[in-house]
């Protein structure tokens, strides 16, 4: 900010955070799933998207050997998020010596190591060439729900479930230390059941040690089907806020005899509220990316196996809409009023007075009147706080029902 100031002033700043605060769009994400043949690697592309085979967009699924050659998957929320599902090593069309060439390997920026029933030698081939080429990857084991079953017919009598997935971790994480890899993290998931197992752990360390620069993207792609999760994305969006605000700041001071209050003439004669606007916008971004909107809540519904009228109730309930189906401005308008008007009377402007001392000495005469910032910073504050609380109450009740 400091150098676009110094650059191009005003308008410099303007053009600085025009192009910085929705850059995660603009960022190309790759994950690559990879393992031999018939371990789930198309399955689990389709759980981590929230999706099945049958879905527009969905891998190919099937008993046999479905992936014969290098194939991308979109995230349905982020055409540049990528899954590749790559053939399994030491086949006909891809033989060991080759493998890494035909793949590209270096194309992708993290690996999923996909295996099921036991670690084998082409699993730990994989993890060696990843690990001389700084690579970050980790093992995943799935079909723990088929295992879990088996030995229960098995065992009827003695059968424990925990004591069970205890020992598979064990077995699986010894068998990793005697072969080099006991830094390497590994989960043990069942495509089919994704809101069981580890299947949340993993997803929540994918995002921890995904490279710096395409953390915030990856963050924003993956659903809220998790506490967990929504703490990840609240945090992104906290972060972001005071780029939102600053940025309206600015440009409301390039509004013709306006700068003074950040508010355009056309904009007042027509009865609109300019700063209301922005905050629409920004609102109805946060009420997607946290979960709330009809598609995000049946996923939910269908994830943890509950009621979509009762999780879609509590929204309309908490926040005094009458429908999430389609959530226009029409209905986010209205939402974001009566938020503001909770929520505002009562905010401490502690934080925001520190951010406008912050950020005044740097941009100077833009800030001669701030208070365009400081209602902009709380209003958008107050808004993700009353979102963040909601959709918590939605994963709490879908997981407690479940």
């Amino acid at each position: 900010m400091e150098t676009a100031w110094h650059e191009g002033g005003e308008e410099g700043c303007r053009r600085h955070l025009e192009t910085t605060r929705d850059k995660w769009k603009d960022v190309p994400l790759n994950v690559a799933v990879i393992g031999n043949s018939g371990v789930g690697k198309s399955c689990f592309i389709n759980a981590i998207r929230g999706l099945t085979a049958d879905d527009e967009g969905g891998a190919s699924v099937g008993v046999m050997e479905t992936t014969n050659e290098v194939v991308s998957y979109q995230h349905p929320d982020n055409p540049l998020c990528l899954f590749w599902d790559l053939p399994g090593v030491g086949t006909d069309h891809f033989p060991r010596e080759s493998y890494l060439s035909k793949i590209e390997v270096d194309r992708y920026d993290f690996f999923l190591l996909i295996t099921a029933d036991r670690i084998t030698e082409n699993d730990t081939w994989l993890g060696k060439e990843f690990r001389e080429r700084n690579k970050k990857y980790f093992f995943v084991r799935t079909k723990i729900a088929n295992d879990i079953s088996d030995n229960k017919k098995s065992h009827p009598k003695t059968h424990n479930e925990e004591a069970m997935i205890e020992n598979i971790h064990r077995s699986t994480e010894d068998h990793l230390r005697e072969n080099g890899f006991a830094d390497v993290p590994v989960f043990l998931i069942d495509n089919y059941e994704p809101n069981k197992f580890q299947f949340e752990k993993l997803k929540q360390q994918l995002v921890a040690d995904f490279p710096d620069l395409k953390r915030s993207a990856l963050i924003f792609s993956l659903h809220s089907t998790s506490k967990q999760m929504i703490k990840h994305k609240v945090d992104e969006l906290r972060s972001n806020i005071w780029e939102w605000a600053l940025s309206w700041t600015l440009a409301s001071t390039a509004l013709p005899a306006a700068a003074a209050v950040g508010t355009s003439p056309v904009l007042q004669l027509a009865g609109i509220d300019p700063d209301l606007l922005i905050i629409v916008d920004v609102s109805d971004f946060y009420f997607k990316q946290l979960g709330l909107d009809s598609e995000s809540l049946k996923r939910t519904a269908k994830l943890y196996s509950v009621d979509y009228e009762k999780i879609q109730s509590i929204v309309i309930k908490e926040l005094g809409i009458q429908r999430v189906d389609a959530v226009t401005d029409e209905i986010m308008e209205p939402l974001v009023k009566s938020i503001l008007a909770r929520s505002l009377p009562l905010a401490a402007e502690t934080a925001v007075e520190k951010t406008v001392k912050k950020f005044s000495p740097l941009i100077g005469s833009l800030f001669a009147a701030p208070m365009s910032f400081r209602r902009m910073y709380r209003a958008l504050n107050s808004v993700l706080d009353m979102l963040e609380e909601v959709a918590l109450a939605v994963i709490k009740c879908a997981a407690d029902s479940a």
